[in-house]
């Protein structure tokens, strides 16, 4: 009697399974994605999709002229720089900038020279911020400075992004 109950059973099993399946031929292909906003239609505004330039587009200059300020403001705190240490410390912080763009554009093609032309660059650099900040302790913080500014800008682009995973 239990074997009889249990083929029973089995048979219903078998067959509510049977009658799930769908035709194939019947199936509706699934709905399309949700166009993404570079790919949408109604030529939205460049201002309604949120700040900062997309892939492939140049930074504006509002945008650039407001990093600039944050970069001044973030460099001026963590060097604690007083007024006639600023005086100082930014004509010399613009010429290494300015060297540094011209290795750039120059020695791009050779890696090695490149390198090299870096170096002497920031001992350069350094040489000359040494008058300006008084301390070894305080020039060694200058050249750190600009890279952790660089750290900051790139975590914050990420998290805006989205691709930040803290």
């Amino acid at each position: 009697m239990k074997k009889i109950i249990y083929l029973l059973f089995l048979g219903m099993l078998v067959h509510a399974a049977a009658m799930a399946q769908s035709n194939p031929d019947k199936r509706q292909p699934p709905p399309p994605p949700p166009p993404r906003e570079n790919q949408r239609g109604d030529n939205q505004r460049r201002e309604d999709r949120g700040p900062g330039p997309r892939r492939g587009e140049r930074m504006r200059p509002e945008q650039r002229e407001k990093i600039e300020m944050f970069k001044i403001q973030f460099i001026t705190k963590n060097l604690e720089l007083t007024t006639s240490e600023a005086e100082g410390f930014w004509p010399v912080y613009e010429a290494h900038k300015k060297s540094i763009q011209e290795i750039i554009k120059t020695k791009m093609n050779d890696e090695i020279l490149m390198q090299e032309a870096m170096l002497n660059a920031r001992k350069k650099y350094k040489a000359d911020l040494l008058p300006v900040l008084k301390t070894e302790e305080r020039v060694n913080n200058a050249l750190r400075v600009e890279r952790e500014f660089l750290y900051k800008m790139r975590h914050e682009v990420s998290r805006r992004r989205g691709w930040d995973q803290e």
